[in-house]
């Protein structure tokens, strides 16, 4: 049985660790959690099977493609561990403060039954903290190791970073289901557990009805509905104000693209994820962080300036591209420092607010309706560009897409509303076309 180790090991009438079973449904989440056990270690978690195979990083994941971190592969978990945020008492097997530092999806490259045998697993993360490709390599068993040691190592793409870079583990100290630091967890503050495994929900109180009222003069209803009708329109009116910031709508990383009818895909762009706030004149171009770096793409702010809207709210991707057309990250980068800005392009895809209207809620084929109107002047050359798309068959477009050497393509529900945070309306499935080698002694 995949859990038989995990569950000899725990007493569960005493620790709050859940039991657990065997998922049937099968899925792609991982999860990183930060442990204060005998000695501090994050362990790593990726769904396979049902269970989530498990690995103890010794130093933390790293995002230098030069640090090789140490991860010892560990008993299976259940996909219920991935909720548990808390305190296992002293004593007890991995006795110590458990916070949930990262989680996201993963995809793996090819069978991953055949890279844990072979002992090179490939994958991408998609993560709230950790990103990109990454590899775990199994290291040469000694004389006499009872350990199964294996090594993390990040692959060298956009999202790693150099020597010199900051330590993503200072960076994101926190958790990021709740907020919390290791001390606040372990002194039980805020919330105190995620999971409660012999806790009892507590029945509902019961709700006391209100006293019929007796029904109101004609004349009291009809200023009633008055008053009514101003309040709604204060409301609408308070509603449709233009925001300082929305959080943006995140992709889930799959290793195929979706089919069917109900989908719309575009291609993924390799560059800054930007929300442009236009307020009569004024623009902001903020990062997914709600960072102002609309001193860094002036000539982008005044494309933004110059559109025919009083108030708007753009969401789409700010990039530099090649020779062939492809959005190049390291091109941008070097834009970026050189302070050339003459190659810089702004992608649209989504239109938040435009001119007093809340659009968040309308399907997501209006809302790209009404910034194609919006955008209709602005050319197929210019700074800001519609980002167009297609409706053929998932898979399809993301084959074309691999043969243009594109990174890959977004697939999107046609009905969906926007809403900030990772869900599975948003979709991304990317292309593998490059071969790496990692080399461990």
């Amino acid at each position: 049985m995949a859990l038989e180790v995990y569950r000899k090991k725990r007493k569960f009438g005493v620790t709050p660790e859940p039991r657990g079973r065997q998922d049937k449904r099968g899925g792609n989440r991982y999860v990183i959690q930060k442990h204060a056990a005998r000695q501090l270690h994050y362990d790593l978690r990726l769904e396979l099977d049902g269970v989530m195979k498990s690995w103890a990083v010794t130093r933390g994941p790293s995002l230098d493609p030069g640090e090789k971190r140490l991860a010892v592969h560990v008993e299976d978990h259940p996909v219920e561990y991935n909720s548990f945020e808390g305190t296992i008492p002293q004593g007890e097997y991995g006795g110590g403060t458990v916070m949930i530092w990262d989680r996201g999806h993963w995809a793996p490259e090819g069978d991953p039954h055949q890279g844990l045998a072979k002992g090179h697993l490939t994958f991408d993360l998609d993560g709230e903290k950790l990103h990109g490709r990454w590899h775990l390599v199994r290291l040469r068993a000694r004389p006499k190791e009872r350990r199964d040691n294996w090594l993390l190592i990040k692959s060298k793409d956009e999202a790693a970073r150099g020597p010199r870079g900051k330590d993503i583990l200072e960076e994101e100290p926190l958790s990021v289901a709740t907020g919390r630091s290791m001390d606040e967890i372990a002194e039980g503050k805020g919330k105190k557990r995620v999971w409660h495994s012999n806790r009892d929900a507590k029945p509902p109180a019961k709700q006391k009805l209100p006293l019929s009222k007796p029904a109101a003069k004609p004349r009291a209803r009809a200023k009633a509905a008055a008053r009514t009708g101003a309040q709604k329109k204060s409301s609408r009116a308070a509603h449709d104000r233009l925001p300082s910031f929305v959080p943006p709508s995140l992709a889930t990383l799959h290793s195929a693209a979706p089919r069917g009818g109900e989908w719309l895909h575009e291609i993924k762009y390799d560059g800054y994820r930007i929300q442009a706030r236009l307020d009569r004149g004024k623009v902001r171009l903020l990062t997914r962080k709600s960072l102002d770096w609309t001193h860094r793409f002036k000539p982008i702010a005044a494309a933004v300036a110059a559109l025919p809207a009083e108030t708007a709210l753009l969401d789409g991707e700010l990039v530099v591209e090649d020779h062939k057309g492809v959005s190049s990250f390291s091109l941008l980068q070097t834009d970026l420092k050189d302070g050339r800005g003459d190659r810089f392009v702004y992608y649209v895809f989504d239109l938040l607010y435009l001119d007093g209207r809340d659009l968040t809620g309308e399907p997501l084929v209006a809302r790209k309706a009404a910034l194609e109107r919006l955008l209709k002047g602005t050319g197929k050359t210019g700074r800001i560009r519609y980002a167009e798309h297609f409706v053929e068959d998932g898979p399809v477009i993301l084959k074309h897409a691999c043969g243009l050497d594109l990174e890959g393509i977004v697939s999107k529900r046609k009905d969906a509303p926007y809403r900030s945070g990772r869900s599975e309306n948003f979709i991304k499935s990317k292309c593998h076309n490059a071969q790496e080698f990692v080399v461990a002694g």
